[in-house]
């Protein structure tokens, strides 16, 4: 993601326009192809070599900003690392040791005799020893490894970069689907719960609308909650048919607005296949697969219609062997109070449908008692509980325990 002194954006009748680069550009192409090059052709160098062929490429004209965030995009692609035979600390340590000695270094030749028996003591040679004296310092860190990304693609992780940088700062997100595919939209709703971010989905004449609650929400974790919003927007491109309005605090006690839909050109780089999980949920899954008898776990999105058009999409289905009969599985990410009790209210408008809410203590941003949770809502705080989780399901399906 772009930092806030990269952004490139314009401010018109309260609206926030990102200035997105044109990926055609033959001389957006040509510069991005020389940086990328760089860090390409760069391994094994030091940083301060990589740093001035980047401010050469970059130069100090007035499109400034948009080559340096090319850079900063690929330096979030790379590690630099300090590589020395042994620590940097413990060289120039044993190297002052010698020094103090043997007296005063004066010359050439004193400083020689000082490094081959400081190299002597460490076990390396005076020539590692002399090239690492400081090799922990950032200009002398080495470029150990770099994940590499064509020019064009570049250009567009640039302008999704730039509008990921915008909605760091939102507060309220409205989406709506046109007519969305059901592999599409699963894939958006497991997107939406791995990056925990409250949410209500709609059915509508044209599709699915999202509103998002943002940081504005919160009292507490409002930087990690922009960032969990911004970095959901690469998801959303994926969709054919989509547009977006956030609500973003640009300046300190004034709102403004960002707009974008599939024609504001947005390449997303991720793939919409295969299920992101995170890792209360992978421990979960492992823990109920390896413990439980006489049930199964999968791990399959489903979508219930509520009434007012509301839907309320699970994250697992529970299969009781013995019976044929399925518990449904919500993971509930950020949460308030008002948040969750309209959840455990859906529960009573899916009176025939069983489902069991797991909820983490820990991604709460409010305060407030829950007066009457019921059985089927799971708290946790670290580990979601199997035993408790599976407590649930038999009642939601009139088991006892």
């Amino acid at each position: 993601m772009l930092t806030s002194d990269l952004l490139r954006v314009k401010i018109s009748k309260k609206k926030v326009l990102p200035r997105f680069l044109d990926a055609t550009d033959p001389v957006a192409l040509e510069r991005a192809e020389g940086l990328t090059k760089t860090f390409a052709q760069g391994l094994d160098a030091p940083r301060a070599r990589i740093d001035r062929a980047v401010d050469e490429a970059v130069g100090y004209g007035t499109d400034f900003l948009i080559w340096r965030g090319l850079a900063k995009l690929l330096h979030d692609r790379s590690t630099f690392e300090t590589v020395a035979p042994a620590d940097p600390v413990d060289i120039r340590r044993a190297v002052f040791a010698r020094a103090v000695e043997l007296g005063p270094v004066t010359s050439d030749s004193s400083r020689a005799a000082v490094i081959e028996i400081a190299a002597a003591d460490i076990g390396v040679t005076a020539e590692e020893l002399s090239d690492s004296l400081y090799a922990d310092l950032e200009a002398r860190q080495r470029l150990t490894s770099h994940k590499p990304i064509d020019p064009l693609a570049l250009l567009h992780r640039y302008n999704l970069a730039l509008a990921q940088a915008v909605l760091y700062r939102a507060t309220r997100m409205e989406i709506d689907l046109v007519d969305p595919r059901p592999e599409r939209l699963r894939y958006l709703f497991q997107s939406l719960k791995f990056y925990r971010l409250m949410h209500r989905a709609y059915r509508t004449d044209d599709g699915v609308s999202l509103v998002i609650d943002g940081p504005a929400s919160l009292f507490s974790q409002s930087r990690k909650y922009g960032l969990q919003m911004a970095t959901f927007l690469p998801a959303l491109v994926t969709l054919d048919a989509w547009s977006l309005r956030a609500d973003i605090a640009w300046e300190r006690g004034k709102d403004y607005t960002l707009e974008l839909d599939q024609s504001s050109g947005l390449v997303s780089h991720y793939s919409p296949k295969g299920q992101w999980v995170s890792e209360e949920e992978s421990t979960f899954e492992r823990r109920f697969a390896k413990r439980v008898e006489g049930w199964s776990i999968a791990r399959r999105g489903a979508i219930h219609e509520l009434e007012r058009g509301e839907v309320l999409v699970s994250d697992y289905v529970l299969t009781h062997e013995a019976s044929g009969r399925d518990v449904y599985v919500e993971v509930v990410g950020f949460w308030r109070k008002s948040y969750l009790e309209r959840r455990i209210e859906m529960l009573g408008a899916l009176s025939d449908v069983p489902i069991v809410l797991v909820v983490s203590q820990r991604l709460r941003s409010d305060k407030g008692k829950i007066e009457d949770s019921g059985p089927r809502v799971v708290f946790f705080k670290g580990v979601i509980l199997v035993n408790s989780v599976l407590d649930a399901a038999r009642d939601a399906l009139g088991l006892g325990s």
